[in-house]
């Protein structure tokens, strides 16, 4: 069953296909059960679809609801964290001045290259193999800055050194948080149970327009064409990294431009600002 939701689930256009084919076709189904009913005029068993039909889309909309809400919530997570690393690296980076001579320059070069390694990792999306090679950059680099932070505090044991070592500790964590945050899904179990109550909704609906005798682009078309494109939607939430709704990496791409060395002109002689 995993695989069957994580073929259907890779990508949005695929969802969406999927999705698509499967409750038009449930529609349908539902549509020519129904009609036989028409046909037998069968009043008793006509006067509980409606009842049946309406349970059927409230627990559909409340479902929906919940996953949704559970999808945009690790969306906006991921999204702030690009945020607070953003700052962090920022932060670190302009404390980096109050260590001594021998390790401010290497400081960062270092971290000027922690950028780039985080922008690797967002750009990796679900390869697992480019994730970890991007991780297990971010892993040396941050051992680099740690032995560096260790070094200068020994040489300079001051509250000065300290802010540092505090900034470049948060900016260490912020990495684990956005790697968790990446690892964070909606449940594998939310998307069969979402599809079947979306399923039988359809077919409901289908049943409905079946028994009054009665095609409707509506029950047939409209409501599964709807029901998918929501699905993709909240989809494409829980996977940010590909399709119509995307992370911005805006922060970082900033910091990147800031943190970038000057190039040396014949005015300055090659010294920054």
């Amino acid at each position: 069953m995993n695989e069957i939701v994580a073929f259907i689930f890779k990508n949005q256009w695929m969802v969406f296909l999927t999705t698509t084919v499967l409750l038009v076709s449930l529609a349908e189904a539902g549509f020519r059960s129904g009609f036989r009913l028409f046909v037998t005029r069968d009043e008793q068993r006509k006067s509980q679809i409606g009842t049946i039909q309406g349970a059927i889309l409230g627990m559909l909309a409340l479902l929906l609801g919940f996953t949704f809400s559970m999808a945009v919530g690790r969306y906006e997570n991921r999204r702030d964290l690009v945020l607070q690393e953003a700052n962090s690296i920022g932060t670190t980076f302009l404390r980096a001045s109050l260590l001594p001579a021998e390790h401010k320059i290497q400081v960062e070069n270092l971290l000027r290259r922690y950028v780039d390694t985080r922008l690797d990792f967002f750009a990796a999306g679900r390869d697992d193999s480019h994730v970890l090679k991007a991780e297990s950059e971010s892993a040396r680099l941050q051992r680099e800055l740690w032995s560096h932070a260790v070094v200068a505090t020994r040489e300079v044991p001051t509250a000065i050194t300290a802010t540092f070592i505090t900034s470049l500790n948060e900016t260490i964590d912020l990495d684990e948080s956005r790697l968790t945050a990446f690892r964070s899904r909606v449940p594998a179990a939310v998307w069969p149970l979402l599809l079947v109550v979306a399923g039988v909704g359809c077919y409901a609906t289908g049943y409905g327009a079946g028994a009054s005798g009665a095609r409707t682009v509506f029950s047939n078309l409209m409501l599964p064409l709807l029901l998918a494109f929501v699905v993709t939607i909240i989809a494409d939430f829980d996977h940010p990294r590909h399709g119509l709704i995307s992370i911005s990496q805006q922060p970082m791409l900033d910091l990147k431009s800031n943190l970038a060395v000057p190039a040396a002109s014949p005015a300055s002689g090659g010294v920054r600002p």
